[in-house]
């Protein structure tokens, strides 16, 4: 006697193995960046973020960037900015660089430091 062989549907499966593909897909696009997209999304993303900023707190991280263009801290990441021989080296600095800035800035001003970590946020979905 044959018995009939169920049919076992994988539709219900089939939107979230979807859905996990593409995001492992957008990851895997954001590992494979070469040097110049990760710059220029780094670019981008402060940029998206400043425009969200209320005018206030635009007039506040100009008042703290030109206090802390002084530091020792800064000018020494912003000089391995400038002097990295690489573009994975530019990388590498200007990350290093993001953090002192946004650290100097929440020292110079704590009440900053909602943007800081708004921009901290940013600035880590864009380099994953």
């Amino acid at each position: 006697m044959n018995t009939p062989i169920r049919d076992i549907s994988l539709r219900p499966y089939l939107g979230s193995f979807l859905v996990a593909m593409l995001a492992l897909g957008s990851q895997l696009k954001a590992q494979t960046q070469s040097p110049e997209q990760t710059l220029a999304a780094m670019d981008q993303c402060r940029e998206q973020v400043i425009r969200q900023l209320s005018f206030g707190d635009k007039m506040k991280m100009k008042a703290a960037m030109g206090v802390i263009q002084s530091n020792p801290q800064f000018i020494a990441a912003n000089a391995a900015v400038t002097n990295a021989p690489t573009l994975e080296d530019k990388i590498q600095a200007r990350k290093a660089l993001a953090k002192v800035k946004l650290d100097l800035i929440a020292q110079q001003d704590p009440s900053l430091k909602p943007v800081v970590e708004k921009i901290r946020t940013a600035q880590a979905a864009v380099l994953k």
